[in-house]
């Protein structure tokens, strides 16, 4: 995280909140509600994205709660640490199955589904989304797509000094077009939108800014 911090910033986090806060605006009736619930899956130890996020979205709606549920493989320690800040709880990530939250505006799927296991069939991020498509009114998915050896390399080399210093599993494999188009029709989940032609980093890191590797589904 903190080379990952020092190479790249946060331009990827805000390009990232940027694009969601102002789809999210077209989505919903969110005028008519005094809070607006978000549950962040696979937050992560520092998520920039949902803390950037909710400071849009409290601009925009500044008579609104915006309150935030995060959920990773948090111990006590960094829970008790961690749920000081304002508007965001964050919990263990079992802590989804067997507590009651109620039901969640938008679920926030952030560069989260590559690391559960695509080489399984998607087993288990079926399941996963399953669980949070019964929770949520509406999913929003940010992951890479892959299209060969090259692009698969590239974005194992992107996972490895993004995330090697926090102990994230490296996948050996991405989504193709194909395969997330399948997971999400298996789903029985009705794509919105797809944004796949945004630059998430800035102009001079070349190979790993290339537009096609990106995308970001809105799903009901």
């Amino acid at each position: 995280m903190k080379f990952r911090n020092i190479i790249l910033g946060n331009y990827r986090e805000k390009v990232v909140s940027d694009i969601i806060s102002k789809e999210i605006s077209h989505l919903g009736n969110l005028r008519s509600k005094k809070i607006i619930k978000i549950i962040d899956y696979g937050s992560g130890y520092n998520p920039i994205v949902i803390k950037k996020f909710i400071k849009k979205l409290s601009k925009k709606y500044k008579k609104k709660k915006i309150k935030a549920w995060c959920f990773d493989y948090y111990n006590q320690k960094q829970i008790a640490l961690m749920n000081k800040q304002k508007n965001i709880k964050f919990f263990h990530i079992s802590d989804l199955n067997h507590k009651n939250f109620g039901t969640f505006d938008f679920c926030l799927l952030i560069d989260v589904l590559h690391h559960i296991g695509i080489e399984n069939g998607n087993k288990k991020i079926y399941k996963i989304i399953k669980k949070l498509k019964k929770k949520s009114k509406f999913i929003f998915i940010k992951d890479h797509f892959q299209y060969g050896f090259l692009t698969n390399f590239l974005l194992i080399l992107m996972d490895f000094f993004g995330n090697y210093s926090d102990g994230v599993k490296i996948p050996n494999i991405y989504f193709s077009k194909y395969t997330f188009d399948e997971l999400i029709y298996r789903l029985k989940l009705f794509e919105i939108k797809r944004i796949n032609n945004k630059s998430y980093y800035k102009w001079y890191w070349l190979f790993i800014n290339m537009k096609k590797l990106q995308f970001i589904s809105i799903l009901k």
